[in-house]
C-alpha cells in the first residue's frame, strides 16, 4: 500500500560543536577535534543516542559530516558579530537542506554551546538541548555522568543475561 505523500518518518539528528583544540594536521572531522576532552565525550555520548545522522557545527566549514577531511583552522563564533552569526546560520540551514534534513519535522539534538545553537533556533522546529544552561565544566561533568550511567546499565543487563543462562 502506498503511503500518502505527507507521510514522513522523523529522523534524529545530533549536532556537535567544533572546538578550539584540534590536531595539527588534516584529519576526518571526528578526529580533528579529538584533541578536546569535551569533544571526545560529546561524540561518545552522541553515539549512545543512536542518531540517524550526526554533524559538527563548524565556525569555518558550517555543517560538517563526521568523516569529512578538514585542515586545522582557528575560527570561532564567539568573536563574530550578530550579523556574521546570522549569515553563518543561513549557510548551515542551506547545507541542512542539501543534506535532506527536515527543519520542521526532524528532531535536532544540540550537544553544543549557545553560541552555535542560538543563531539556528529560529529555523528549526524540534530542538532538544540536554545541556542547556550548563557552563563548560558542568557540561563535561554531565556527559561523564550520562556515560557512566549507561555503562552501569549495560553491565547490569549483561550480568542478568549471564545469570539467566547459567542457571
Amino acid at each position: 500500500m502506498e503511503q500518502p505523500s505527507s507521510f514522513y518518518i522523523m529522523s534524529k539528528i545530533v549536532l556537535l560543536s567544533c572546538t578550539k583544540s584540534k590536531l595539527d594536521k588534516p584529519a576526518q572531522a571526528q578526529d580533528l577535534y579529538s584533541a578536546s576532552p569535551m569533544f571526545k565525550k560529546t561524540l561518545e555520548y552522541s553515539k549512545t543516542l543512536k542518531p540517524d545522522k550526526t554533524f559538527i557545527l563548524s565556525a569555518k566549514h558550517y555543517l560538517v559530516p563526521l568523516t569529512k577531511i578538514l585542515k586545522p583552522y582557528d575560527k570561532t563564533l564567539k568573536n563574530m558579530s550578530w550579523e556574521e552569526k546570522e549569515e553563518w546560520a543561513k549557510e548551515v540551514i542551506q547545507q541542512m537542506k542539501q543534506n535532506h534534513l527536515n527543519l520542521e519535522k526532524d528532531q535536532f539534538i544540540f550537544l553544543a554551546g549557545s553560541e552555535y545553537i542560538n543563531p539556528l533556533k529560529p529555523y528549526i522546529t524540534n530542538i532538544e538541548n540536554p545541556m542547556v544552561g550548563k557552563k563548560l565544566g558542568e557540561r563535561l561533568k554531565w556527559l561523564n555522568t550520562q556515560l557512566q550511567n549507561l555503562k552501569e546499565i549495560l553491565y547490569n543487563i549483561k550480568k542478568l543475561i549471564h545469570e539467566y543462562f547459567t542457571k
